[in-house]
C-alpha cells in the first residue's frame, strides 16, 4: 500500500492527526484516510483480514491500540523499511 497517495481529510489538523497516527502506529498498521471511507487502519502481518474504520482519528487510534493490545503486531516484518 503507497502510504504517500491517501491524504488526510483537507485541514493541516488532519495531516497532523495522519503524521501522527503513521508515527507511532505505522511500522504496525498502514494508515490512511479517504473520502469514501474515512480514517482506516490495515495491520500489516495480513491478521485480521479487514480494515479498522473510524469516524476521526482520535477514535482511529483508541481501535489500533485496541487491536494491538488483543495482538501485538509485529515491528520487524520483511520488507519493512528499518
Amino acid at each position: 500500500m503507497d502510504e504517500a497517495a491517501p491524504q488526510a481529510a483537507g485541514t493541516g489538523a488532519d495531516t497532523y492527526a495522519l503524521d501522527e497516527l503513521r508515527h507511532h502506529w505505522g511500522d504496525a498498521y498502514w494508515i490512511w484516510w479517504d473520502k469514501q471511507g474515512g480514517w482506516q487502519a490495515l495491520r500489516r502481518d495480513d491478521l485480521g483480514g479487514k480494515a479498522i474504520t473510524a469516524g476521526d482519528p482520535e477514535e482511529l487510534w483508541q481501535a489500533v491500540k485496541a487491536d494491538y493490545e488483543l495482538k501485538h503486531v509485529p515491528r520487524d516484518l520483511p520488507g519493512q523499511e528499518p
